[in-house]
C-alpha cells in the first residue's frame, strides 16, 4: 500500500468517501456536516494531495487494493462507500475484489466502461498536461467538470487567482499523468457486476457533460441498481452539497434500517 493521507470523524455505520481523479479529501469538506451519525473516513489516494506519489499506473484495481489495505489497518471489518467519479470505479473494483468487506455503494457521476466519447475527452486533459503543464490542463478541464449554472455563478474560478488555487491544489505533474493513465486502463466492468449482491444506489448530474445520464443508466442496469438525478454537473458534492448529501443519507438509512 502507498503511505496515504487520511481522515476520520464522526460515530455511527463506517462510510468511505472516495474522492474524484485530482481531489483531495478537503473535497468533501460541504458535505461532511450534512452525514452526522456516520463515521466518515476520507483519504487522498495515491498521487493526490499529500498522500505517496510511487511510480507506476494508478489502476482502478491499484487503488482498489490501497483501499482495501488502509480498512485492514484501520480495523475496519465492514463499510459503505460512496465513490465520486473515478472514485466510483475504485468502489466498483473494491467491491468485486471483497463484496463480503461492504454493505453497499452509491456511485456518483461515474462510469463503468470507457467508450470512444469519454475517452477521447479525458486523453485531452492528458494532451493539454503534456502541453502546457497543470494551467493547460485545467482550462481544458474546467467546463467539463461543472455545471453551466454552477461555473456561470462562479467565474472567479476561470480568473488566474481562481486558477491558481486550484494549480496548488492539484497533484505532482507526473502523478497527474499516472493518474490519467490509470484511468485510461479501465476495462469494462459490466459483464462483472451482475453478480455483485450489494445494495446500489447511481446518481448522475443532469448537467453532468464529462460522465452524463448513459454512463450511469449502463452501471445502474448492470447493477440493478436505483439511479436517481441530481441538480449538478460532474462535481456535483460541491457544486451541490445539499442535494449530494440528501440523496446519500436517505439511502444509507435504508441499508441501515
Amino acid at each position: 500500500m502507498a503511505r496515504l493521507r487520511y481522515r476520520v470523524e464522526g460515530e455511527g455505520p463506517k462510510v468511505v468517501l472516495l474522492n474524484g481523479l485530482f481531489q483531495r479529501l478537503e473535497s468533501w469538506d460541504p458535505v461532511v456536516p450534512l452525514l452526522r451519525g456516520y463515521t466518515l473516513l476520507r483519504y487522498d489516494m495515491r498521487g493526490q494531495g499529500e498522500s505517496e506519489a510511487p511510480e507506476g499506473l494508478y489502476t482502478p484495481k491499484v487503488h482498489a487494493q490501497d483501499l482495501l489495505a488502509l480498512l485492514q489497518e484501520l480495523g475496519w471489518e465492514e463499510a459503505f462507500l460512496v465513490g465520486l467519479s473515478n472514485g466510483g470505479i475504485v468502489a466498483l473494483q473494491a467491491a468485486l475484489m471483497a463484496p463480503t468487506r461492504f454493505r453497499g455503494l452509491v456511485l456518483a457521476c461515474t462510469t463503468p466502461y470507457l467508450d470512444p466519447a469519454l475517452r477521447a475527452k479525458v486523453e485531452s486533459w492528458l494532451y493539454a498536461l503534456r502541453a502546457g503543464g497543470t494551467p493547460l490542463r485545467l482550462r481544458v478541464a474546467l467546463p467539463w467538470v461543472f455545471g453551466a449554472r454552477f461555473l456561470n455563478a462562479h467565474l472567479e474560478l476561470l480568473t488566474e487567482e481562481g486558477l491558481a488555487s486550484l494549480i496548488a491544489q492539484a497533484p505532482d505533474e507526473r502523478a497527474q499523468e499516472r493518474l490519467l493513465q490509470g484511468f485510461l486502463s479501465l476495462e469494462d466492468l459490466r459483464p462483472h457486476l451482475q453478480g455483485l449482491a450489494l445494495p446500489a444506489l447511481v446518481l448522475y448530474g443532469k448537467e453532468d457533460l464529462l460522465f452524463p445520464k448513459p454512463y450511469a443508466q449502463a452501471l445502474a442496469e448492470a447493477l440493478g441498481a436505483e439511479l436517481q438525478a441530481l441538480p449538478t454537473g460532474h462535481a456535483a458534492p460541491l457544486e451541490d452539497p445539499r442535494a449530494f448529501a440528501q440523496a446519500v443519507r436517505s439511502f444509507l438509512e435504508g441499508v441501515y434500517a
